[in-house]
Formats: C-alpha cells, structure tokens, sequence
C-alpha cells in the first residue's frame, strides 16, 4: 500500500494547511482517522510512493531496448493485419456524443484467423508459423528462446490486444512493445488476472509486437508448456490518439471554442485536480471507450489508491480490469500543441470495483497500481452543495480522450431537472468558465477546498449535444452525481 505520510508542496500547501485545520479534532496523531472514527470530510493529500516519470520513462526505454535486440526478424516479414475501414472511422469519429454514455474512441475487431500458441519448437530463427503446433522459439541473444508476433493495423492510432487462454510456465515472460517507444510487461502464468484471459496495455500507433520469452535454462517441457491465443484486437481511431495541430481559431485539439486548456490555470483547485485525475480507456463488447475519474483521500490502513468515476462509464470487475489509465495527460504548455506521443504518456493498468451505484452515477474503484509519484488524492466532503444556490465548483477533466481541461461551475437550484437525475441525489450547475465535453464523464467536481463533492454524469436540457451550451440562462445545465447522496455507501470503504 502506498505511503499515507503528507508531502506540501507549494502551491498546494496552501490549500492542505485550512482544510487539515477542519478536521484535526477527528484525526489522529498521525493524520488517519482515530479507531471507530467517521469523518464527515476529508482533506487532500500528496501521495509520496510511486514512480516518477523520469524513471517510468527510463524503464521503458531499456525494456524497448532490450526487447527490440531480441527480435526475430521473420516476425515483421509476416504480420497479422487488422483494418478499419472508412466507414467504421467515421461512425467512431462523427457520431454525436450521448450525454449519460461514455465516448466511444475505437472498436473490438476479432483477429482472422486468430492466433493459437499452443508449445514451441526450438529452430534457428527462420520463418516463424504463428499459430498451432510448429511454432518456432528462435534463440535469443542472452541464450534463451523468443517468440514474437507483430500485429498491424494502417488505421489506428492505437493498438491493444485481447489475449485468452494463456498459460505459460513460471519462468516465460510475454511483452507488448512498439518499436517507437513505449513497452510493457512482463505479462506472467495466467496473466494479470490469473485466469488467462486478460487485455494489454495499449500502443500509440500502428504496429504492436507480441514477445514471448524464456530464459537459457528453460526446458523442452517448458516450450511445450506455452500456450496463449490472440482472438481481438481493440483500435483506437486516429482522431483521438494522432499528433494534433490546432488551428488558432480553434480551441485544444480540435476541441470547441468553450473548452479551455487547463495548463492556462494555475489556482490552488485546478493544480490539485491535474495531480489527481486521469483519462480512462477500456474495452467493452465491441468498442473502446473512454472516460475521466480522479483519485480520492481515505483513511482505510488495509486498502488504497481509490478512485471515483461514473457509474455509467464502468461497473464491473470484469470491465475495470482491463482499464488503462492515462496521468497528467496535458498539453506542454498553455494553449501549446496537443501531446503527440513524442513524450510518452505515463500509463498505469487494471483496477477492481468496490462500491458502485446507479443512484447517483458513481463508481469507487481501487486501482491495481499505484499512480505516478507526486500524485494529489482529492479531499471530501459529506455536506451537501445541490441545494446551495450559487455554490462555486471546479473541474479537470479529459474530454474526447484529449489533454486535460478546466472548467469552472456555479449550482443552480432553479435548472429544470431530467427524468431519473433529481436535485439532490444530482448537482445541477451552471458552466461559468470553460465547458466539459464527450470523455469528461466521471471527472470529480470540487469545492475550494478541492474536496469532492460529486462526479460528473452529463448535461440537461433541450441542446445537450452542444458543450457550449451550459452557461447561465442557457439550454443546458452541467449535471454531477452527488458525493453527500451515497456518502454512505462508500464510508466503511473510504473511512472504515
């Protein structure tokens, strides 16, 4: 588990220093909740365990490298091949976004034939069948074997695979890397779930290689003992995972003129909200989907690293296992261009679900992998705000599987309500800086204290298409599943 210790760094140890002042008689001597304690509120904190970017990156480059070095080169001569077509594109990429539903970025399209390992043969590293009994472990450079695969796709511009059936002995290692840059694994035995069926990490691109490997000291028995299958593949579309070139007319990434870059903002809420939220992507049924979510303070010393998104994103175990994470996902600077996959992302995988409800369109999930170091956990608060007429909200978020940006929101207990989100169990606002769009359902919604208060489940109104329409006396009102509503459901998880 992470280390709860608190780490101030300015600005933001302006913000912590008031709101720890709040709730000090409830806490502790070392900050956690006193036994049989329950807070109403809580206040941020800086998580101090983890990675850091510079030492993610430093891994994957050696991983890439060293992958890269074993290769087989019959595995490039003979990819498997995986299409969109231009149909298909553009029912991804101009199909008006429903509020209520996550954005849909990409498709699940089976692999034809599909790719069957089942044992390996030791050869010299000639051609390389990729499926079924035959297939050839070519020497690798440390003494052991390779296998590798290459899968390609002239549409996409991003690649993941679905892998089922795996089982692998102790001592083989499978990989998923680019030869641009990033790299993942080692994926093990049954794989990250343990059952053998589970789906990658995801490579911006057009070109992923699958890489088996097994040390000079694996045995024949250990060769025949392999076995995986290759039945999918998920594409991202290139509009939302290519390099982007904004025109000066336009907002970030294409994104509509209301939409504003949150590396333009630098107050004390937005600067807590960029360490703590990240763009979402999984696959489901036939598509990939994206969302936003944000980590969440809790006092609980057996759990962690808890996240808060919509429940209309993701509610199931099965579906937030395969979840990748995208942090700080920003432009580099104000306004300036849109991350083109020079600087690689930092990307954790997986989480598991534990408490989700419809009432209020919320999801907790704890995630399989600490966040990046220097990561903000949001405060909360139980007291409720949608019935605070004026009450002044904040918001990070990563619209159509963009950068992250702001916005700024003021409750409105005047906005018609829509059928199944009452006031109350719902926050009604009005957008006063900024807008959200497709992708920033889920993202947490917070006070001044950047404390949660609710995260968000869509737009109200009589245009709800229209991001740019969520102003005061507009059509739309922006709409926020409310924190204090299933506070609590997810108390004894939060603030056992």
């Amino acid at each position: 588990m992470r280390n709860r210790a608190t780490v101030l760094h300015t600005p933001l140890a302006a913000l912590v220093l008031p709101m720890l002042l709040a709730v000090t008689p409830a806490l502790g001597a070392d900050g956690s909740a006193g036994k049989g304690s329950r807070l109403t509120e809580m206040p941020m904190h800086v998580q101090t365990e983890g990675t850091s970017y510079n030492e993610y990156r430093q891994h994957q480059a050696e991983l890439q490298t060293r992958l890269a070095g074993s290769l087989p080169a019959a595995a490039l001569g003979a990819p498997v091949r995986i299409e969109l077509t231009r149909q298909e594109i553009d029912g991804i990429e101009k199909t008006p976004h429903v509020s209520g539903t996550p954005l849909t970025i990409g498709l699940v399209k089976a692999v034809a034939p599909r790719v069957d390992l089942d044992g390996l043969e030791t050869g010299a590293g000639g051609a390389t069948p990729r499926r079924g009994p035959g297939a050839i472990a070519s020497p690798a450079r440390d003494g052991g074997f390779v296998w590798a695969l290459a899968v390609t796709s002239a549409s996409a511009g991003a690649i993941r695979l679905h892998i089922e059936n795996m089982s692998l002995p102790s001592n083989a290692e499978l990989y998923f890397y680019s030869r641009s840059g990033e790299a993942f694994g080692p994926y093990r035995k049954g794989g990250p779930n343990g059952d053998g069926d589970f789906w990658t990490d995801t490579l911006f691109g057009i070109e992923g290689i699958l890489q088996l490997h097994l040390p000079a000291s694996a045995t024949p028995a250990d060769l025949r003992g392999v076995a995986l299958s290759v039945t999918e593949a998920g594409i991202v579309a290139p509009r939302f995972a290519g390099s982007f070139t904004p025109t000066p007319e336009a907002a970030i990434c294409g994104d509509p003129a209301c939409v504003e870059d949150a590396s333009c903002t630098s107050n004390t809420q937005a600067n807590a909200a960029k360490l703590a939220v990240a763009k979402m992507e999984w696959a489901q049924g036939a598509f990939i989907y994206s969302c936003t979510g944000g980590l969440i303070s809790d006092t609980n010393p057996a759990q962690g690293n808890f996240f808060l998104t919509a429940n209309h994103c993701l509610s199931k175990n099965n579906t937030a296992r395969n979840v990748q994470f995208y942090w700080r996902f920003a432009t580099s600077s104000c306004n300036g261009s849109c991350p083109s996959n020079t600087n690689w992302p930092y990307k954790t995988m997986g989480a598991t679900v534990a408490a989700a409800g419809k009432k209020s369109d919320f999801t907790l999930l704890q995630l399989n992998a600490n966040p990046p170091s220097g990561s903000v956990f949001l405060g909360w608060t139980a007291t409720a705000v949608a019935n605070t007429n004026g009450a002044q909200l904040y918001r990070v978020s990563n619209p159509d599987f963009g950068p992250q940006v702001y916005s700024e929101h003021s409750v409105d207990t005047s906005a018609p309500t829509c059928g199944g989100w009452p006031r109350g169990g719902w926050i009604y606002s009005r957008d006063t800086f900024g807008a959200i769009d497709g992708g920033s359902s889920g993202s947490p919604i917070i006070n001044a204290s950047a404390q949660i208060v609710g995260q968000l489940s869509g737009t109200c109104g009589s245009n709800p298409s229209d991001p740019c329409s969520s102003g005061p006396g507009e059509a739309n009102a922006t709409v926020d599943g409310a924190f204090a509503a299933y506070f609590p459901v997810v108390q004894p998880i939060i603030n056992p």
